[in-house]
């Protein structure tokens, strides 16, 4: 018997030894369709081959969907006799997209699987009445939430029963699973937030990163907002007599940037935002683009479609989100093209308005051995490598004169390349880094 030919809601597969790539059939049809049928046992041309069904077989086959398949769909389970012939019927129905199998995400295209580009995944979650981390259960479950109550608190917010905890901010998915927002904004949630300096303007050297993370997710995001605060350094200007301060960036406008960054990354994939520091600017870069259906002119008209809602919600619950129009904060201090923006990546880009006093420090320093003549250079080398060296020592590895030693070390003295630490005796050179 021939059963005809695989379409957009119909897939053969050989035997069960192909188990896992029918399931994965399955979630492409149901995110194309909302409707998707699997026959083991049949061949790619419609043929019947027939497999053997054991008594535990069909059992076996429910619980390896509901394992892999989520969230969960209705599904319908038969083995069907054609002759001697025997073979599995797998049909699903489900219209809570988008469907994943093993954390995977793919769409039927005619009768192939593919994987699920970010905008279709955006386009997804857009039209999907419930947020996907609410959906997706965390692989951790045994989540505890004393950082997320300590900060609610700080708020007026105080939980009751753990029930009631749970329901009231979502934190649990129709299966009764914790999900991924609650592990987020867990104890154990370990995703961590980096703020990242480099020297210069490229990421050619890295001087300073700093994690924020194996925490709530509420306290990382608090902590990035307090460090690029106490980080931006105020230049006074008095020249008119009246005194004017200029701060090294708009912190609104970071501020804006960093929540709307947070709030509307692309959770599912565990790849949080990112601040990155150069000489001349910050950045903060975000996974996912904009949401599906959402152009560059309505985004920048104040038009937002949340991807994560229920997260937005408790960040507004804690003021850190406001019902402003933040994007509009941002262009205005720094146009639109502070912007940019690509199918799954979203970068803010915000420049300094002078130099900072380590940048200016560094670029002297380097002018200074810029200038140095081959004997400092060489001895300065040599402190590099050794700081206990003597002024005897690099005499006799260098053929300068230890009175020109003399002369060589107080000149990079003078111009903070080296500094003395401990006693004249015992001590040691420190070579200035950078």
């Amino acid at each position: 018997m021939n059963l005809g030919h695989e379409n957009e809601t119909l897939e053969f597969k050989e035997s069960l030894g192909q188990l896992d790539k029918g399931l994965k059939s399955i979630t492409a049809m149901l995110n194309r369709s909302g409707y998707g049928c699997v026959c083991f046992g049949v061949l790619d041309n419609g043929d019947v081959k027939g497999l053997t069904v054991g008594p535990n077989t069909l059992m076996d086959i429910r619980n390896k969907i509901k394992f892999l398949i989520s969230p969960q769909a209705l599904v319908h389970i038969e083995k069907v006799t054609v002759g001697k012939l025997d073979y599995i019927k797998v049909t699903a129905h489900g219209s809570d997209i988008p469907y994943s199998c093993d954390g995977r995400y793919y769409i039927r295209n005619v009768a192939a699987d593919e994987t699920v580009s970010s905008e279709i995944l955006r386009k997804m979650l857009t039209t999907s009445e419930t947020d996907i981390i609410r959906r997706i259960p965390s692989e951790d479950q045994d989540l505890t939430f004393n950082q997320f109550d300590s900060f609610m608190s700080k708020y007026g917010i105080h939980t009751e029963s753990s029930i009631s905890f749970h329901k009231n901010y979502g934190l649990k998915n129709d299966e009764g699973k914790f999900n991924l927002m609650a592990y987020l904004l867990s104890d154990q949630n370990n995703v961590s937030i980096k703020v990242v300096k480099f020297e210069g303007t490229d990421k050619s050297t890295m001087s300073e990163r700093t994690d924020f993370g194996s925490q709530c997710l509420l306290r990382s995001v608090q902590e990035v907002l307090e460090y690029v605060k106490v980080n931006n350094a105020v230049k006074v200007d008095l020249s008119d007599g009246i005194r004017k301060e200029t701060p090294l960036l708009d912190y609104e406008a970071f501020r804006e940037a960093w929540i709307n960054a947070c709030i509307h990354n692309l959770w599912i994939e565990m790849i949080p935002p990112i601040v990155f520091i150069y000489d001349d600017r910050l950045e903060i870069l975000s996974n996912g683009g904009l949401p599906y259906g959402l152009s560059c002119k309505d985004f920048f008209c104040g038009k937002s479609f949340p991807v994560n809602r229920e997260l937005y919600a408790i960040f507004k619950s804690t003021t850190l989100a406001y019902e402003s129009n933040g994007i509009s904060t941002i262009v205005s201090k720094y146009t639109k093209d502070a912007f940019s923006i690509g199918s799954g990546l979203i970068k803010v880009t915000l420049n300094f308005n002078f130099e900072r006093d380590d940048v200016v420090a560094r670029k002297h320093k380097e002018k200074a051995i810029y200038k140095l003549t081959i004997k400092q250079k060489k001895i300065l080398e040599l402190l590099k490598g050794n700081g206990e060296l003597t002024q005897k020592e690099l005499s006799d590895k260098t053929s300068v004169s230890l009175a020109g030693v003399k002369k060589i070390m107080q000149k990079l003295q003078e111009l903070n390349l080296i500094s003395r630490s401990g006693a004249k005796k015992n001590g040691r050179w420190i070579v200035a880094s950078n």
